[in-house]
């Protein structure tokens, strides 16, 4: 994505700026209770170097507005559009200095890739966790599913996957830590997360049979 090529804006007026424009597909959206953003405080020509960041509590600031999306996913975290018409906020709540928020934070994105990257492992072992012991549980001709390797291989090779990119967000960590190089390392952690989560939550779900639809059950 072009995230520096942002639309949002703020003006500085005296101790204070004002800030109007969108952000949309926004994590927590609609439960925040303050907001980290990027707005624009330069030309738009200067792309990154006319980005400043900063922070806003969402209570007690006027002129603030929120949506929820309809997604298919994501309940507990959600997603939806912030709105910010002549939102002011003093000159304190600026992250860094004007013009290189957005270099700054970036900086520390490699940490955040990281951290995704275990969000997506710890759902993905909360399931199996759910899944090894439904398969216990439940019983089909005459003995618990989770005696058949057709249930059982699947979820294995789960185990294996999530153990797999745990590991590799660990090391990224350690070399963030030892102040290394990590970039790389954290982008894999950033696409491999994710893509192998997916796959095990879905696996976890057809463990469950019809009941692994059902909203009734967190796959």
């Amino acid at each position: 994505s072009d995230a520096s090529s942002l639309m949002l804006k703020a003006r500085r007026d005296g101790d204070e700026y004002v800030i109007n424009g969108e952000k949309t597909s926004i994590t927590f959206a609609d439960r925040a209770d303050a907001y980290l953003i990027f707005a624009r405080t330069g030309k738009p020509e200067e792309g990154a170097k006319g980005v400043s960041a900063f922070f806003i509590p969402y209570e007690g600031t006027k002129g603030i507005s929120r949506t929820k999306f309809d997604d298919v996913g994501s309940a507990i975290i959600g997603r939806g559009s912030v709105f910010f018409d002549d939102v002011r906020v003093p000159v304190s709540h600026r992250l860094g200095d004007e013009g290189k928020g957005f270099t700054q934070v970036m900086q520390g994105f490699d940490y955040s890739r990281a951290l995704i990257g275990l969000q997506c492992v710890g759902a993905a072992q909360a399931s199996l966790d759910e899944a090894w012991a439904y398969s216990k549980e439940r019983e089909a001709f005459g003995k618990p599913i989770g005696q058949f390797q057709g249930v059982s291989f699947p979820l294995a090779e789960g185990e294996s996957q999530i153990a797999a990119v745990r590991q590799l967000c660990y090391h990224a960590l350690a070399l963030r830590d030892a102040g290394l190089p990590h970039t790389a390392e954290a982008a894999m952690c950033k696409w491999m997360g994710p893509r192998n989560a997916f796959d095990v939550i879905h696996q976890c779900l057809l463990t469950f049979g019809h009941y692994g639809w059902s909203k009734d059950l967190p796959h």
